[in-house]
């Protein structure tokens, strides 16, 4: 075949590949007996028709066009071989000509190319947050309040108790646009005309919820602040998600609805919506009060009375802080190594069709509508009430989609440019550190999970990411380990060969 390839700026590749005239009446020939099985032919039955006959009653182009998807489909894969090209994904035939000579045009994706430069000289300030004793006391007091006594109260609410509540909240700078959304929310999903008034009123109100829940999930308005449906708190300052919360709701009945407006600190948590007003709309359900176990050696033994030697009150302080630094840590080291990540890309060389970011935007979307089904919605369902079309929810989501891309691209490249690697026993390692998590009567039963493929296959991922993340920490930190030479990998590569060889022939 005389073929042509063209490099495109989009990481794909022209192919024009010419079509000997012959093989083409081939094709025509064969297209004509398979439409002549699809269309009734007056005066013959079907697929007895003869070619100039078919010709006639169906046109010339309709042949024609079948015989270049008959073409197309047979000649693609030589195409790729004698063109030496990398496809992403299925090509697409971009045209077709007769003269002067028959010849296709292909587009074709092309395989992404990384290139991450001098990726090893990267630094970053690696420096781990202490665990202060704040931070070992608000730990012991949870543990305290998954251990108290609750009875259900039908007094007042007061600060201590915990109260079951529906929380709605808006920042008000805000709240005209939410306004807006929960009328389109509420018109969108109207029920059919027959429905009844009544009937009609509670799909509403409950298409209603169901859309706020969504915002919330998905953070897709930044008004909404916070929005909970039969949520659990306790009323005190460290667990009130604004300053005042707690003070505001003191005194209520079961039953009562409070509506009062905080205005939000400054602070890390709430950087977006500092000096700002929320305005909260809460509806209180439940009232349990709490009675919190003393905090001494008895309560510590308690709790690790199934282990060989119950715990006291100290060791258990010591326990609590080791499993915050290790906690803390591995969020630090997992932080630490998205920045190394971001430099990365940043210095990096990447090129990708335009197929790829298609391909996560449709990944995501599908997410997206798995998400909102559980909640009673489909994406259709959200497109409809918001507005959009799919072409609006890609422009919106695109960013997103390039990052991801090129975050991922340059992580696999690493796993190549670091040969790091995951053998058959680190992975039944892992899945056996996963299978002891779980009581022993379980354990026969979540096994037998891990001998699918998908789930080794995720257990492999999982165990490349986590592996590429800590060579990024210590890349950034100056101690990664010397690579071995190219030809090391190889000798060691052919060594391995040559033993497996040996052990099969023995």
């Amino acid at each position: 075949m005389n073929i042509q390839t063209e490099r495109l700026e989009n990481h794909t590749a022209r192919v024009t590949v010419e079509v000997d005239v012959e093989r083409l009446n081939q094709a025509k020939q064969k297209a004509a007996q398979r439409i002549s099985k699809q269309v009734n032919v007056p005066g013959f039955r079907r697929g007895k028709a003869p070619y100039r006959v078919l010709v006639n009653f169906v046109g010339e182009q309709a042949i024609l066009d079948d015989a270049m998807e008959l073409l197309s489909n047979d000649i693609y894969k030589d195409v790729l071989v004698e063109a030496q090209l990398d496809p992403y994904g299925p090509g697409s035939l971009e045209n077709f000509d007769t003269e002067p000579a028959p010849a296709l045009t292909f587009i074709v994706p092309l395989q992404p190319e990384v290139s991450l430069g001098d990726y090893r000289s990267i630094r970053e300030e690696y420096e781990k947050p202490e665990i202060d004793d704040e931070a070992v006391n608000r730990a012991m007091k949870s543990l305290q309040e998954q251990n108290a006594v609750v009875e259900e109260s039908h007094q007042p609410l007061a600060l201590g108790n915990r109260a079951t509540m529906d929380i709605h909240s808006i920042v008000e700078a805000e709240a005209e646009e939410a306004a807006e959304h929960e009328a389109e929310a509420v018109e969108a999903s109207k029920p059919e005309a027959e429905t009844d008034a009544a009937d009609a009123e509670t799909a509403a109100e409950t298409w209603q919820e169901d859309t706020h829940a969504h915002e919330h999930d998905h953070n897709h308005d930044d008004n909404v602040f916070l929005h909970e449906h039969d949520t659990s708190l306790i009323l005190d300052d460290d667990h009130e998600p604004l300053p005042g919360f707690s003070e505001a709701l003191a005194g209520a009945a079961i039953g009562e609805r409070r509506t009062f407006t905080l205005v939000a600190p400054d602070g890390e948590e709430y950087t977006d919506i500092a000096g700002k007003n929320v305005r909260f709309d809460v509806v209180v359900k439940k009232i349990e009060s709490i009675t919190l176990p003393a905090l001494n050696d008895e309560f510590a033994a308690r709790l690790t009375k199934d282990e060989e030697t119950p715990l006291s009150l100290l060791e258990l302080r010591m326990r609590v802080r080791e499993n915050l630094e290790n906690v803390g840590g591995e969020r630090y080291d997992s932080d630490f190594a998205s920045r190394v990540l971001e430099k990365i890309v940043e210095s990096a060389q990447i090129s990708y069709p335009e197929a790829m970011v298609v391909d996560e935007l449709e990944q995501f979307l599908q997410q997206m509508d798995q998400s909102l089904r559980q909640q009673g919605l489909t994406l259709q369902d959200y497109m409809k009430i918001y507005g959009k079309s799919i072409e609006d929810l890609f422009g919106e989501y695109r960013s997103n989609a390039e990052q991801r891309v090129r975050r991922s691209l340059v992580m696999q490249q690493l796993v190549l440019d670091e040969q790091i690697t995951v053998t058959e026993d680190d992975m039944n390692a892992e899945i056996d550190r996963i299978v002891e998590r779980f009581d022993e009567d379980r354990r026969e039963n979540i096994r037998k999970m891990f001998s699918d493929a998908a789930m080794r296959e995720n257990i492999l991922n999982d165990l490349l990411r986590t592996r590429v993340q800590e060579r990024m920490v210590a890349i950034a930190r100056g101690e990664a380990p010397e690579l071995p030479a190219a030809e090391a990998v190889i000798e060691s590569n052919e060594v391995d060969e040559e033993t497996n060889e040996e052990g099969e022939s023995a």
